[in-house]
């Protein structure tokens, strides 16, 4: 697993300091800062805790780079653990593995514990076979590639299956909202509070941003609540060939319609080296594209490529995840890159300036 929810780092196009080597040296910084780090004999203990006998501490590595879990490994384990105890991290991989565990490719979690057996949040669970599509995906053929993302589509597909009575994420039991507008506002309001408290960008240009997101957010008020992966990228992708064996890492996964998993799939498709950025595997990924998944992507979801409002969805999904990152303040000067492309090209005084919005670049300009 290389990130946990970095899938819209990189959100409005071709931006020049993101290529560059100071940010990636920013990004890679900030997972060090941000990373917690256990010693193997206490990944050891904690297996014990939880009943997993005969794991030594010389068995034991730490994932790859790139992480912002404490997440090792073992022959036959991953384990992720969390020192927060004001709310849960990992909840959802085991709401997912519960219900599908036996019939798709997914995470097998054999255990967890939210501070009860352990003084941790803890995830353990089963290693999948497979390799890591982010580390050989370019030595796949397009028809092959094709073929794992038909896959994936349909572990998301068996996810809508699990349905909710209200919005918000899983990992907060206690967020709870009728609606996805209610949601998007509480959640969009909350960046732009942290944003003037740490006096990122220019009152008026939050105000602007603001202004826009509550004009159209309305378009939301009817939706339909499921389960959501929203993080999808080739790091939470494992795969025998063209065959996939796991779909991981459902830690933010939230209760949102089926519209919400389109912005990590076509960040995927877009601009996949956001999700390697400050790691060794950057410039291998810089500039690349999956535009071929695009017909399979429009093909496996009918309904929510047939909403004549998916543009609009897309273009204020996209500005909330957008500036959530900025919010999250990894980098100064992307945070003024990004807040100019938003002012410039996502938030259109007319429904035809959504055209040469983010999404619309991607849908339009492919022929969608």
């Amino acid at each position: 697993e290389i990130r946990q929810s970095m899938n819209y780092n990189e959100s409005m196009a071709d931006s020049k300091y993101s290529d560059s080597e100071e940010y990636q040296k920013q990004i890679a910084e900030g997972y060090k800062k941000r990373s917690v780090v256990f010693s193997t004999e206490e990944i050891a203990r904690v297996f014990a805790l939880l009943g997993i006998q005969g794991i030594e501490p010389t068995s034991i590595s730490q994932a790859t780079s790139g992480n912002v879990n404490a997440t090792y490994l073992t022959a036959d384990y991953v384990i992720k653990i969390n020192k927060n105890k004001e709310h849960r991290s990992y909840l959802p991989n085991k709401i997912i593995s519960d219900a599908l565990g036996a019939s798709a490719p997914i995470v097998k979690v054999v255990a967890y514990d939210f501070f009860e057996k352990t003084p941790y949040e803890v995830l353990v669970m089963a290693r999948s076979p497979g390799t890591v599509l982010l580390d050989d995906i370019f030595d796949l053929s397009e028809a092959q590639q094709i073929a794992l993302f038909k896959q994936v589509l349909g572990v998301i597909k068996k996810g809508y299956d699990i349905t909710f009575p209200t919005f918000g994420r899983i990992n907060l039991e206690s967020e709870s909202f009728s609606t996805y507008t209610a949601y998007l506002k509480h959640e969009f309001s909350e960046y732009m509070r942290d944003m003037r408290k740490q006096k990122i960008g220019e009152e008026s240009d939050i105000q602007k941003l603001e202004n826009y997101f509550y004009k159209h957010v309305g378009v939301f008020d009817d939706e339909t609540s499921v389960f959501v992966h929203t993080d999808i990228h080739p790091g939470n992708i494992l795969h025998e060939g063209d065959h996939l064996t796991a779909v991981i890492d459902f830690d933010s996964s939230i209760k949102a319609p089926k519209v919400r998993t389109m912005v990590s799939l076509l960040g995927l498709i877009e601009n996949p080296q956001q999700f390697v950025e400050g790691t060794d595997l950057f410039s291998l990924y810089k500039g690349k594209k999956f535009l071929h998944f695009l017909p399979t992507l429009v093909q496996e979801f009918p309904d929510v490529f047939n909403d004549s409002q998916l543009l609009l969805k897309l273009n204020l999904l996209g500005l909330k995840e957008g500036l959530m990152w900025v919010a999250d303040n990894w980098s100064e000067e992307w945070n003024k890159e990004m807040i100019t492309r938003m002012l410039k090209e996502e938030i259109p005084e007319t429904k035809e300036g959504l055209h040469e919005s983010y999404y619309g670049r991607i849908l339009l300009h492919n022929k969608i």
